[in-house]
């Protein structure tokens, strides 16, 4: 069910001020993969921009002040040089969000063939060392198949993905759980906390010691900086989510957990 109310960034900042009260370690996406070791309790934040760029800009800086680095993924339709200059200059990773199979239609080699180009033009401005796939919703193919075949991100330099990188499972406190904002409502359940749905209720989970390890989805786009942009977001996702709906859902990316979505992967390879 959606939170018509959540979503603001006010409740994204009580959000972060609650972590750090209570001593959690901000992990980016590349500094969680490389690292062998982890503070307890952490969180690994992940931001897809899909859209509003500019909001993304603001929500960098608001995590900035806080000096906590997060992860911040680009479609080719929302990365900028100023943007990754901007973003990066805050302490932030830079990431690219493909979408390369959805866009050549299921072309296996042509999707690869455009993932290197736009690869190779992020970071022309921007040192991406991880991707994460776009969901690409009214596509029926995709994106994280592209790893399936005899390509792995390692052929690109790479050292993350952000669903086959991270080991994830609500039901095991001794890994991360996943937890997303689409559809505005955080939509999970840890088993050592219980049911998360609405921002209140994930700050109520940090503060239980209940959710020591956790992997957000923080979509920049779906948060609003002052009442009139909640009111536009609102009725954006309200549209949104009823033209997923309507195409059937035919990705796991969504609502779906991160190991649903991976031993979804897995099970196709």
């Amino acid at each position: 069910m959606m939170n018509l109310g959540d979503f603001t960034f006010d409740d994204y900042g009580r959000l972060l001020d609650a972590a750090l009260a209570h001593g959690y370690t901000f992990y980016t996406l590349e500094e969680y993969v490389t690292r062998s070791n982890h503070d307890s309790p952490h969180i690994i934040v992940r931001h897809d921009v899909d859209r509003k760029v500019s909001t993304a800009r603001s929500m960098a800086r608001v995590e900035a002040d806080r000096d906590i680095s997060t992860s911040y993924y680009f479609r080719t339709s929302t990365f900028s040089p100023e943007t990754a200059a901007e973003v990066s200059g805050l302490g932030h990773e830079i990431g690219y969000h493909y979408e390369d199979l959805a866009k050549t239609r299921g072309d296996f080699e042509a999707a690869h063939e455009r993932f290197g180009r736009n690869l190779a033009a992020f970071r022309n401005h921007a040192d991406v060392r991880t991707i994460c796939p776009h969901g690409s919703p009214l596509s029926p193919h995709h994106n994280l198949d592209m790893w399936r075949g005899e390509y792995s991100i390692e052929d690109y330099d790479l050292v993350g993905e952000a669903y086959l990188s991270v080991d994830t499972n609500s039901d095991d406190a001794e890994r991360p759980s996943y937890v997303s904002d689409t559809g505005r409502d955080w939509g999970t359940t840890i088993a050592d906390f219980g049911r998360i749905s609405t921002t209140d209720d994930l700050i109520a989970g940090l503060e239980s010691g209940g959710c020591e390890r956790l992997y957000l989805l923080v979509h920049p786009g779906r948060w609003s900086r002052n009442p009139a942009e909640h009111i536009q977001r609102v009725a954006w996702d309200l549209a949104a989510e009823a033209g997923k709906s309507t195409a059937k859902g035919v990705h796991a990316i969504g609502q779906a957990t991160n190991d649903r979505i991976v031993r979804a992967f897995r099970e196709r390879t």
